[in-house]
C-alpha cells in the first residue's frame, strides 16, 4: 500500500478544503497565480512564503509577508514543520501532514 505524500491542507472559511501534495521543493505559498500553492485570500501576500524539504524535514520560510506566518501561534521567519502543525499565512489556515501520516482533522483527532 502507497503511502501518502506529506502535504499542506488549506481549511478554507467555507468549510471546503484544499490538499497540496509537497512533491517538489521547494513550493511557493501566496496568492500568485503562479505559486505551486495558490491561497486565494486577500491577506496573503502574492509570494507569501516557501515550503522546502531539507533532508527528511519539511521547513516552512516566511518571504517577508507583511501580514506574516505562524506555526501552531508562533510568528516565524523560519521554522521545521511537525504532523499537526497548524501553519497561518494571514488568515489563511493550512495544516501539514508528514509523509504516510493520517489527517487527524479528517478523523476527527
Amino acid at each position: 500500500m502507497a503511502t501518502a505524500p506529506a502535504r499542506l491542507v488549506w481549511e478554507k472559511r467555507d468549510g471546503d478544503r484544499v490538499e497540496f501534495p509537497l512533491v517538489s521543493s521547494p513550493m511557493l505559498v501566496g496568492r500568485d497565480e503562479t505559486a505551486e500553492i495558490r491561497v486565494d485570500e486577500p491577506l496573503v501576500s502574492r509570494a507569501h512564503a516557501r515550503i522546502e524539504r531539507r533532508g527528511h524535514a519539511y521547513v516552512v520560510c516566511d518571504l517577508g509577508s507583511t501580514n506574516l506566518t505562524r506555526v501552531n501561534g508562533e510568528v516565524v521567519a523560519e521554522r521545521e514543520l511537525r504532523h499537526g502543525d497548524e501553519v497561518r499565512f494571514a488568515r489563511a489556515r493550512c495544516v501539514f501532514l508528514a509523509d504516510g501520516d493520517t489527517d487527524p482533522i479528517a478523523n476527527g483527532v
